[in-house]
Formats: structure tokens, sequence, C-alpha cells
């Protein structure tokens, strides 16, 4: 075999184990969330049955009043949009007790592209609130 059709041979190896190991990825991400409004929409991830979502450390406002839950929506995005339903967070909003970590839990689902959304933020859809989370943790993985 010739120089260049190994290395074309090398370079398609590599860049098939890049995606695959970029799909498999996607079974848990993380993030973090800063100046969100209502209407925020997450990125895409895959799934198959199963979807936790945590927000760890939550802080909501209009600017002048502090707000305590957010209304977070799964929405399946391949083909027609499909919601799944909101979970209302709160807390995360409760600093200081040990335990800042607000979890929902979607299960049965079908499998494909998914994203969350910010359905509301203290209750309201008003634009004039915004929501900072310190940590998102999105995972497919039932296992935990």
């Amino acid at each position: 075999m010739n120089f260049l059709k190994r290395v074309g041979t090398v370079a398609g190896v590599s860049l098939t184990a890049t995606l695959l190991a970029t799909t498999s990825a996607y079974a848990t991400w993380y993030s973090d969330i800063t100046g969100a409004r209502v209407g925020f929409s997450s990125r895409e991830w895959a799934d198959t049955s199963y979807t936790q979502i945590h927000f760890k450390h939550c802080f909501a406002s209009n600017g002048g009043t502090d707000r305590y839950s957010v209304d977070v929506e799964l929405i399946r995005v391949d083909g027609t949009d499909h919601s799944y339903g909101a979970k209302r967070f709160t807390e995360c909003f409760s600093w200081g007790d040990g335990d800042e970590t607000s979890t929902g839990v979607w299960e049965g689902l079908p499998s494909g592209e998914y994203i969350f959304k910010i359905k509301a933020i203290g209750g309201s859809t008003s634009s004039d609130n915004y929501l900072r989370v310190q940590e998102v943790i999105v995972d497919t993985t039932k296992a935990d």
C-alpha cells in the first residue's frame, strides 16, 4: 500500500473513532446557564428511554425581586416537536442546606433527539426574569 493510501486509511479510522466517541458522549453531559430567560433552549442530546436533568445552585431574579423556582420542559425535537412535560425545580435555590440540587426524571421516552427549555422562572413567563445555574447535568443512563 502506498503512503497516501495508508494516510487516508488512518485518517478515516481516526474520524470514525472520533464520531463514535462523540455519539456515546451524549449519555451524560455537563454545562452551566448564565443570563437565561424564559424560552432558553439547551443543546440537543440523543436518548433512548430515560433522562435525568439536574440543576445545582440556582439563582433567578427580575433585577429587583429574587425568584425561587424554574420550570424545565423536556422536548423531543427530531420530527415534530413533542413536549414530555415540565418539572418545577425549587431545591437548587436553597443554598446552604447541603442539598442544592433539583432533579427532573423522565422515563419511557422513545428514541430521539431531545432538548430542555426554560418554561417559567418564579412561576412567571415574563421575559424580565433571568436565570443562572452553576451546574447542569443531563444524564441518560438509568444505572445511576
